[in-house]
């Protein structure tokens, strides 16, 4: 009787080990579906934009191109250094394809003080007041000399620029898909842009895997255009989207905003288009023109990323997704079979023999009959 008690004690008390690590299974899940980590805000910002403006000088034999940055929310003293005083420049990799080889090498990158606010720019050696507006967009000229190797065909950054240091007070905070998605090929950016704008507090109005419409704050009908691309990734590939921009009276609250929407039918599903380039080109005016998205961020997309398909899954045992249910499933089935082994391997040990009555001498009774059977 005792050892059954044992038994049964043991069994509730695995049963008891069961629920409560299932609980804390799912405790856990809950838990971090109803606190997700809050991101910490870089409040001084350097985003890598992109490249621009190629050229190769053959009496120098020399390449050069410009690269952009958006300083975002900086201060006077924070940009004290693009001052005469202060020459800063950086490196970078890159790959460079000749006609009849190529080779790994390094571009020097300094400020030419091109600084453009409010959409003017100027070149003394005079640092703006960014604090006006929240934002500038600075540039560097790189170089490279390449006596004797002939003319570039293509020309492919490959150096890693998230949290690069490109002067003594700053690192990339960010880079961009339109940087990820110029750094392909240098060569073929000819063009050079004298007027930069950011359309700021950015959200979706709508989105789908082939398309998107967006507004935003700042940009005026001067940037009004129906030949607009918006330079990203897809998949890791570069993509030109072609976009329509106007300026238009929002019904909602009565307010004036840019409207940005994609043409044509795209495959967009994944694309990021956080503090991507928009590229104007058509117009006499137009195509010195560059804008940058920059999304605000309380809104339900900040990152800027375009949605792949919703896939629908039908809910079990009371709306567990599949990973829930295995996870407390599994640990309850290893248990059980736990118990299982243990209570068979109790039933297994020996019994012990009750006590032996003492049986009366019963002989007398055999020595008769063995008598009467010779005497016969």
């Amino acid at each position: 009787m005792k050892i059954r008690m044992e038994k049964i004690n043991l069994i509730i008390f695995l049963f008891m080990m069961i629920f409560t690590f299932s609980y804390a299974q799912l405790s856990k899940q809950n838990l971090n579906l109803n606190h997700p980590r809050k991101l910490e805000e870089n409040i001084n910002q350097t985003i890598l934009l992109g490249y621009e403006n190629y050229n190769y000088s053959a009496p120098y034999d020399l390449v050069y191109f410009d690269t952009l940055f958006y300083l975002k929310n900086w201060s006077d003293n924070d940009i004290k250094f693009m001052t005469n005083d202060l020459l800063e420049h950086f490196n970078f990799d890159a790959t460079v394809y000749y006609e009849k080889a190529n080779e790994t090498t390094q571009f020097t990158c300094k400020n030419n003080y091109t600084w453009f606010r409010n959409n003017y720019y100027s070149l003394d050696y005079h640092y703006p007041n960014c604090t006006e507006t929240g934002y500038c967009i600075a540039k560097y000229r790189c170089e490279l000399n390449i006596t004797g190797k002939g003319v570039p065909r293509k020309i492919n950054i490959t150096t890693n620029f998230t949290n690069k240091d490109i002067n003594n007070i700053s690192k990339i905070s960010y880079v961009s898909s339109s940087a990820e998605a110029l750094k392909r090929d240098l060569v073929s950016l000819k063009y050079q842009k004298d007027r930069f704008k950011v359309l700021q507090n950015v959200n979706f109005t709508s989105q789908s895997p082939n398309s998107f419409k967006i507004k935003g704050e700042e940009l005026d009908n001067f940037y009004d255009s129906e030949n607009i691309y918006l330079i990203t990734t897809v998949n890791n590939s570069p993509k030109k989207i072609l976009c329509s921009g106007k300026t238009a009276k929002d019904n909602s609250d009565d307010g004036y905003y840019y409207f940005l929407q994609s043409k044509g039918s795209n495959n967009l599903a994944g694309a990021n288009l956080s503090y991507t380039l928009l590229n104007y080109t058509t117009g006499e005016e137009r195509q010195y023109y560059m804008a940058v998205l920059d999304f605000a961020e309380n809104s339900k997309n900040a990152n800027g990323t375009i949605l792949p398909p919703k896939v629908e899954y039908k809910k079990n045992s009371g709306g567990l997704s599949t990973g829930g249910i295995c996870a407390i499933v599994i640990p309850a089935v290893a248990v059980l079979l736990g118990v299982g082994a243990l209570a068979f391997f109790l039933s297994r040990r020996a019994v012990p023999s009750p006590p032996i009555k003492t049986i009366g001498n019963n002989t007398m009774g055999v020595v008769a009959s063995s008598e009467s059977a010779l005497h016969q």
